[in-house]
């Protein structure tokens, strides 16, 4: 069977290229999912894609909102248009469709986006949703080699703490987020590929929560560093609580992550050493 990874040089992209050594399609290296006729091409022969190319800033999605629609709801319906019938579509999808929950959110909960990159998320599930696709909801993904443009509070925060600059929190810190390993993703999109069940959307996270205030504390640790901690206002768009329900993918998928916080944190700042 023959594999391709759409955003197949991004930080998730990238992995599963590596782990199933398959074809990469990304625009680093020119190649556009917005180019119909070339991306049709490419696609021929390919058994399952693995769509994780998408624009994923949230603040920046306010304020550039055709941009983001353009790329991650017209790029995903052209995927879906051209191998509506012959190719299985493993979606990237994200935890940001739930919005602000108090408790742990499972796969029927409402959704309630508060951003145009989660609406960009929601068309994007219904897109693939209506031929042979499933849609992962990542919560928040880290690991060696995130990039730190956009997204990613682990790997600022390690990046700060090794070189003993301040740890920038927008909040309180009292926030909590669900993180969960970049392998541990990575084996989630292979679980969605051999799955043949009925299931259209799965969580994937830990299950757990850590409030930001003390995963800056545990990250000053683990680096052995002097940092200070810095509190500033709260930005648009920010949770304060996210969690997941991953009881559906464990049954349906068979697939459970594997790497506790501390010791994924400890690659990492290995990999950043």
């Amino acid at each position: 069977m023959k594999y391709l990874v759409t955003g197949g040089e991004g930080f998730i992209g990238s992995k599963i290229v590596q782990r199933l050594n398959c074809e990469s399609y990304d625009k680093k290296s020119g190649q556009d999912i917005l180019h119909y006729a070339n991306f049709s091409e490419a696609l021929n022969g390919i058994a399952v894609v693995f769509h994780t190319a998408a624009k994923i800033s949230v603040p920046e999605s306010q304020e550039k909102p055709d941009e983001y629609y353009e790329v991650n709801v017209v790029g995903t319906d052209n995927l879906a248009q051209l191998k509506a019938l012959n190719t299985k579509i493993i979606f990237s999808s994200s935890a940001a469709v739930y919005g602000e929950y108090d408790r742990k959110v499972a796969e029927d909960d409402n959704l309630n986006p508060e951003s145009n990159y989660a609406q960009n998320k929601i068309d994007g599930e219904n897109k693939i949703s209506k031929w042979k696709g499933i849609s992962l909801r990542y919560f928040n993904v880290y690991g060696p080699g995130q990039s730190t443009e956009y997204a990613g509070v682990i790997s600022i925060f390690i990046k700060k703490a090794l070189a003993g600059e301040p740890l920038i929190i927008y909040g309180e810190g009292n926030q909590s987020r669900d993180f969960v390993y970049i392998d541990d993703i990575v084996d989630a999109n292979i679980a969605a590929m051999n799955y043949s069940g009925s299931d259209k959307i799965f969580n994937i996270g830990s299950g757990n929560s850590i409030k930001l205030i003390d995963l800056a504390k545990l990250i000053i640790k683990l680096c052995d560093s002097d940092s200070e901690i810095i509190l500033r206002k709260t930005r648009y768009g920010d949770l304060f609580y996210s969690c997941a329900d991953i009881s559906k993918a464990k049954t349906e998928l068979n697939w459970t992550p594997k790497t506790d916080l501390e010791v994924g944190l400890k690659k990492t700042i290995e990999f950043y050493k």
